[in-house]
């Protein structure tokens, strides 16, 4: 009787997850848009082995989902969205293609939890929420191999804080191509990068606005190594009209160096302060290499930015933009162009104007510049790095290098201004 008993619970189970996921008739007269709804990860296997070839959209229900995993799958979209409520602890996209997963939460209960993308094209992961708040364990996204990768409109918090394993909110492997990173909010991190690793061709980093990478309370190296964004190798990445905001114990807001080639840094805004951390101001918005790296970005360009951070570091530098000194033995033509930037402090000028191949129309406010003709002095820009009336910035950038649009996306009008922000008038 009880084995009886056991194989009719399970035939009952067996029934429950095929009629959850089974087409109703509307959906069955056209399965291309076909909508199922689940709630057990069961039933999230048999909805996506049921569209692999049609397409459609799978609803997740308001409920915990342990493992959700897509492998090989036809070129019809698949949409995955969650309900208020649906949380997610790993989430596996495997030789998949043309595939969205949205509006749910990637949270750790009981163990790490992660979105890993490997051997998959044409992905979308938008309006998540990575957070490992309040637990012991890692919330990230690993972008390991894949093609046409967009990560858009999420919320990564708290991504690591009390465990020894490092950790980074988003994490690029040197098989990822065509990666797009824009309109993400990145703040709060303890013990981890922000968006950390090496590419392989075509990155771009847009609209983000990263916000406080802090120490954890993990013994070193781990908690004492914090950057916004920091990239050891890629070729093609554009990092453009970005908000970055503080880091702690380590190397710089934007930290490019090794294999990272044609690197193109325009309209972002750097700011060295936060009133959430008060009596601290960030050191360096822009490093370029390293003096201990093998290889140097060749051919990087820094065009139009707002570096307002900048105080002296621990080894005595004291700079909003630092380049190797080993810039000093590659060819002129590799090294970076400077241009059309506002720069806060510039102490120890010889590490950017020997290491750069041009530095031109670029304002130093504290410091000294490359040559007697290049600004130095106040800006005169109000508290969000706006330019006022009379603003020695206005009219000032070099139009070749010049973007057409400033970083809120309106057109530079007349000459162009030094900057990421152009003046407006009132």
């Amino acid at each position: 009787m009880r084995r009886r008993s056991g194989a009719l619970l399970l035939l009952c189970a067996v029934a429950a997850v095929a009629a959850a996921a089974a087409p109703t008739a509307a959906e069955a007269k056209n399965p291309r848009a076909r909508t199922i709804v689940v709630g057990s990860d069961a039933q999230f296997e048999v909805a996506a082995w049921r569209l692999r070839w049609s397409g459609g959209t799978i609803v997740l229900r308001p409920r915990l989902y342990r493992w959700l995993i897509l492998r090989h799958r036809g070129r019809a979209p698949l949409r995955i969205v969650g309900r208020p409520g649906a949380r997610v602890q790993r989430v596996v996209l495997d030789g998949t293609q043309r595939v969205s997963l949205g509006r749910v939460r990637v949270t750790p209960v009981g163990r790490d939890a992660r979105v890993v993308i490997r051997r998959s094209r044409d992905i979308v992961l938008h309006d998540l929420v990575v957070s490992a708040r309040q637990t012991r364990f890692t919330a990230s996204v690993r972008v390991e191999s894949g093609v046409r990768i967009t990560i858009r409109r999420s919320n990564f918090a708290h991504c690591a804080a009390r465990t020894r394993a490092y950790t980074n909110c988003v994490t690029l492997y040197r098989w990822s191509h065509r990666v797009l990173i824009e309109d993400n909010r990145f703040h709060d991190c303890r013990g981890c990068d922000f968006v950390h690793g090496r590419f392989g061709t075509r990155l771009t980093i847009r609209r983000n606005l990263f916000e406080r990478a802090l120490p954890c309370s993990q013994p070193r190296p781990r908690c004492g190594h914090n950057d916004l964004v920091q990239l050891f190798g890629g070729r093609h990445v554009l990092v453009e009209g970005n908000r970055f905001g503080i880091y702690r114990e380590g190397g710089a807001q934007l930290y490019l160096t090794n294999w990272v080639d044609y690197a193109t840094v325009v309209n972002n805004v750097f700011v060295g302060t936060d009133p959430l951390v008060p009596g601290y101001h960030a050191r360096t918005g822009i490093v370029l290499g390293s003096n201990a790296s093998r290889r140097l970005p060749h051919y990087a360009k820094v065009i139009n930015n707002t570096i307002l951070t900048g105080t002296r570091r621990r080894d005595g530098y004291a700079g909003s933009i630092r380049m190797s000194s080993r810039y000093g033995g590659v060819q002129r033509w590799k090294r970076p162009v400077v241009a059309n930037n506002v720069i806060a402090l510039l102490e120890q000028p010889a590490r950017v104007c020997n290491g750069s191949r041009l530095f031109l129309n670029n304002i130093v406010i504290h410091g000294r510049s490359c040559r007697e003709t290049d600004l130095v002095g106040p800006a005169d820009l109000d508290g969000r790095g706006r330019p006022r009336a009379g603003s020695s910035v206005i009219d000032g950038a070099n139009r070749h290098y010049a973007p057409k649009l400033d970083v809120t996306g309106r057109r530079r009008a007349g000459a162009p201004d030094i900057g990421a922000l152009e003046y407006r008038g009132h």
